[in-house]
């Protein structure tokens, strides 16, 4: 039996997908312009997964470049703030892109979602025993929920 090109990239991922649960890391596409080999998820997962609120990071010479705050839906951005050199980006997500709106509420959500997501990250580290890295998230949080005041 021969298998088709579709067929064979399915069985891939879900090969990934096992491999990245039993490993304890989350799969995910990464965003559209960022760097596939330095890009790493902190948060929930599901099935294998970025699934739920975290922060994806793009690193550069062993910096984090920009950062993701919000909400993973089944491996792909679905709802929060890109935080990068350039400004913010901030709203709903499809296929890496961030999805056109005039909604102002929207606007707003996504910052409330990314606030969400840079806490509960200050708070991991804190329970791992990294001051440092909590505070820089707790940072971030504050930073994020200023942008609406």
């Amino acid at each position: 039996m021969k298998l088709s090109t579709f067929s064979t990239a399915g069985i891939l991922l879900f090969s990934l997908a096992i491999q990245a649960a039993a490993s304890g890391r989350c799969v995910f596409n990464v965003p559209y312009g960022w760097d596939h080999n330095s890009t790493r998820w902190d948060g929930e997962c599901r099935e294998g997964y970025a699934d739920g609120l975290g922060v994806l990071k793009e690193f550069r010479d062993g910096t984090a470049k920009r950062f993701f705050f919000g909400r993973m839906k089944d491996g792909n951005l679905d709802f929060g703030v890109i935080d990068q050199p350039e400004g913010y980006m901030a709203g709903r997500f499809a296929q890496g892109h961030l999805e056109p709106s005039e909604d102002r509420q929207n606007f707003i959500s996504a910052f409330d979602e990314a606030e969400k997501a840079a806490t509960r990250a200050a708070t991991r580290f804190r329970e791992a025993g990294n001051a440092a890295s909590a505070r820089f998230y707790e940072t971030k949080a504050k930073e994020l929920r200023e942008q609406m005041d």
